[in-house]
């Protein structure tokens, strides 16, 4: 099968395709606007305005505050008012654009699809969309992941025989609050370590480790970060609040090749409402 290029209107530079296989990452400046912004935001809150309960999050597709398997158990503690510390309302929804369609524009977002079919070296598909959202002083996230070992799920590579990316996980992270600044709990990264072969011998906390590097960024600003490379973030320092979008890109295969299978993990009322973008939420194998 020939390779799968992205549409040439919105394809990588030179220059970020150099940075992002040097780095693990890029970073669009200003690539959403204020209306966006208020948008997103405004996603979040209806977010958050879902009542906790079994019934509602079954029937509307979004996955459960901690665990997977609350959403096949009606008596989880996670909808007796567990969900998160104190009762309050939940910092992180799963599937969010099964629970909103603020975030339809990201879906829509013809750049980030071309970037992340780039980076897939094939079709994609989008295998998550969730929010965090972080409150006054919140501890380190805790690096995690890396080129080693190797995980064919998050795996970073290059073909150079075909000159195009193979990367098995890629991620968009919508900045929504000020980042700029260290003490406002920006994104952490390791610099190159999506194609370490050494495990990490600094530790997990972001602020001791040496290889460790702020990704200074603000409201508007999208990173695009290879899965595969170690990440997390710093601690919050003050009392702001803290609020990011991630969707994450997978490789898919044609549809034809299952045809039997349901062919998206979304409920329908999400394909019926991004009809237009249907071939970027569905993927072989979920049943």
């Amino acid at each position: 099968m020939p390779p799968v290029f992205p549409n040439p209107t919105h394809k990588l530079t030179p220059e970020q395709q150099y940075e992002f296989d040097l780095r693990g990452y890029i970073v669009l400046r200003n690539h959403y606007d204020a209306d966006i912004m208020a948008q997103l935001h405004d996603g979040i809150d209806e977010l958050q305005a879902i009542p906790v309960d079994y019934d509602t999050y079954r029937k509307l597709g979004v996955a459960s505050i901690h665990k997977a398997e609350a959403m096949d158990d009606p008596k989880h503690e996670c909808w007796n008012g567990k969900h998160s510390e104190g009762g309050a309302k939940p910092s992180v929804i799963n599937m969010s654009i099964c629970g909103t369609d603020k975030f339809d524009v990201i879906v829509r977002d013809p750049i980030l699809e071309d970037i992340h079919l780039a980076l897939a070296g094939s079709t994609i598909f989008i295998s998550a969309t969730y929010y965090i959202e972080k409150v006054g002083l919140t501890p380190n996230a805790g690096l995690h992941n890396g080129g080693f070992p190797p995980d064919r799920h998050i795996h970073y590579a290059y073909d150079h025989a075909n000159r195009q990316f193979n990367c098995s996980s890629t991620k968009s992270v919508v900045i929504l609050s000020d980042m700029t600044e260290v003490e406002n709990g920006p994104f952490a990264a390791i610099p190159g370590s999506h194609k370490a072969n050494f495990y990490n011998p600094f530790g997990k906390i972001e602020q001791e480790n040496p290889m460790a590097v702020p990704v200074l960024a603000g409201p508007g600003d999208v990173i695009i970060f290879s899965e595969g490379m170690t990440h997390g973030a710093y601690p919050v320092l003050n009392n702001t609040v803290r609020r990011s979008v991630f969707f994450c890109y997978m490789p898919s295969i044609n549809q034809d090749n299952l045809p039997q299978q349901r062919m998206s993990m979304y409920p329908d009322h999400v394909l019926e409402r991004l009809s237009d973008r249907v071939h970027l939420l569905t993927a072989p194998g979920y049943i």
